[in-house]
């Protein structure tokens, strides 16, 4: 029974990627999308994968030592365990990943936003004059990252800290990364940038959350801004020796950037980290993986497959793995690739 039901998915699978023109077969590289005038039908193993030729992919995460750069290297060796492809994690940022995927020559897969990923397929805001034409979705990986903005001065707002540029000591993120591009859409609305403060005499340091609090614990900075999954390590082990402040957003001029620029306002719940004893009210975005449209079928199939049905390894290497849901994975606000869409349908995913 468990045969015969194996070989009717595998029938369905290859009648599904027939039908979406697939060439079911990689170029030996795995970056190249089939492309010959012949096509063959899509075959299986025994685990129900689809069967692919040795493949090199590199995929860009986030800073060194950060949340996305560690998800991104248990994910790897998932991959590389799972099927016949051999993997290679670079560093990068929320913002520049679409294009370093779109262009496709070094870099074939990445973590984004949801709001990064929309406005680089239509060629908005950062991604004005370089549409990403090229990008599709992977996987949605329901993890919800947080703007935090906490400190050990005495700000209790960000409206504060404009004011009081002079004082202010804080550590930002790399320049293209997601919690740089969304404190500055909020300053935005107050008429100022972070370049702007630097100019007033704020000391802005683009530097990771990592290094941040590392500053913070060290007195270089007073105040650190971030953007991740609840519970961020470095903020956990920080106030295990430093008391800080969490600094909440304004509710109206943070519901305006997120209608503007598709995020969510949100609230970081009490009692997540020491010394919260309120909600944070504060933007959120959704982390998804986006792929290059050229990365054969079965490459794409056999990854959305191996994140879908191995999260329990994936929780065991980084917790934020715990919020992945493949009931949402198909939920990524673009287009999916075409293998990746074929095993959502497959699993009666979509």
């Amino acid at each position: 029974m468990k045969k015969f039901l194996s070989l009717t998915l595998a029938m369905c699978m290859a009648l599904s990627l027939a039908a979406c023109g697939s060439s079911g077969s990689s170029s030996g590289s795995g970056a190249q999308s089939g492309g010959s005038a012949a096509q063959t039908e899509p075959q299986f193993d025994e685990n129900g994968y689809m069967l692919m030729d040795e493949s090199y992919l590199s995929m860009a995460a986030g800073s060194a030592g950060g949340g996305w750069y560690v998800m991104g290297a248990a994910m790897n060796d998932l991959f590389e365990r799972s099927m016949n492809v051999h993997m290679t994690l670079i560093p990068g940022g929320g913002s520049t990943n679409p294009t370093l995927v779109d262009e496709g020559g070094d870099v074939q897969l990445g973590f984004t936003y949801i709001a990064n990923a929309v406005a680089a397929t239509e060629g908005k805001y950062d991604y004005e004059g370089a549409q990403c034409n090229n990008l599709k979705a992977l996987a949605c990986l329901n993890i919800r990252q947080y703007l935090g903005i906490t400190t050990t001065a005495d700000y209790t707002s960000v409206e504060d800290m404009v004011a009081n540029p002079k004082s202010l000591k804080i550590a930002v993120g790399p320049r293209g990364g997601g919690n740089e591009i969304m404190l500055n859409r909020y300053l935005e609305q107050l008429g100022t940038s972070l370049d702007e403060l630097a100019a007033q005499g704020a000391d802005v340091q683009y530097i990771s959350a990592s290094e941040g609090y590392t500053a913070i614990k060290d007195g270089n900075v007073n105040t650190c801004n971030y953007q991740a999954a609840i519970p961020l390590s470095s903020l956990v082990e920080a106030l295990a020796s430093q008391k800080m402040s969490f600094v909440s957003l304004d509710e109206a001029t943070a519901q305006k950037v997120a209608d503007i620029y598709g995020y969510s306002y949100d609230y970081i719940p009490a009692g997540s980290y020491q010394y919260q004893d309120s909600d944070v009210g504060t933007l959120c975005d959704t982390v998804i993986l986006v792929v290059n449209s050229s990365v054969d079928d079965a490459v794409a199939y056999n990854m959305a497959k191996t994140l879908a049905e191995n999260k329990d390894a994936l929780v065991s290497a980084h917790a934020s793995f715990e919020a992945l849901d493949p009931q949402v994975m198909a939920q990524c606000g673009i287009d999916l690739h075409p293998g990746a869409q074929a095993y959502y349908e497959s699993a009666g995913l979509m």
